[in-house]
């Protein structure tokens, strides 16, 4: 018959951390819109000599800074697909060059303001906006008895 092992019972105290288990004293912290720039500029610079065009773009895009994370504002579609692939990527390099473990990179999809402007079609939406632009073109209108014929 084959002998057991014996189990030792182990001290219910827990050790203390060694202090290259422990955190680093800056993870609290949080980061500035300065140092995320300087960085930013680094990382634009490294792609483009990389000939990263499409993670370019996405850079160009303005951001916010919300205590440990930096949130890129950008637009639906493509830019949508793009940034999870580069998310892990952007991570790390913000976190090594800020030297601060808890840094996260994020986006938001920015509801686009749409440019009234763009999707005026017909002339009576047109005149419309204009009016709503400029009230002297209304008193005009009503002074010189002027009639739209659309």
């Amino acid at each position: 018959m084959k002998d057991r092992p014996v189990l030792q019972v182990l001290d219910e105290t827990t050790p203390e951390p060694t202090p290259s288990e422990e955190k680093p004293a800056n993870s609290n912290r949080s980061i500035s819109e300065a140092e995320v720039k300087g960085v930013l500029e680094e990382v634009k610079q490294a792609f483009k000599e990389g000939h990263k065009n499409m993670e370019m773009a996405l850079l160009q895009q303005p951001f916010e800074v919300r205590l440990q994370q930096i949130v890129f504002l950008i637009h639906g579609g493509l830019q949508e697909d793009l940034f999870p692939k580069l998310k892990p990527e952007l991570t790390g390099i913000f976190r090594k060059k800020l030297q601060h473990p808890e840094v996260e990179v994020n986006f938001e999809v920015k509801a686009d303001d749409l440019d009234p402007v763009k999707s005026l079609y017909t002339s009576s939406e047109k005149l419309g906006y204009l009016l709503k632009k400029s009230p002297a073109l209304k008193e005009f209108k009503n002074r010189f008895g002027l009639e739209t014929d659309f």
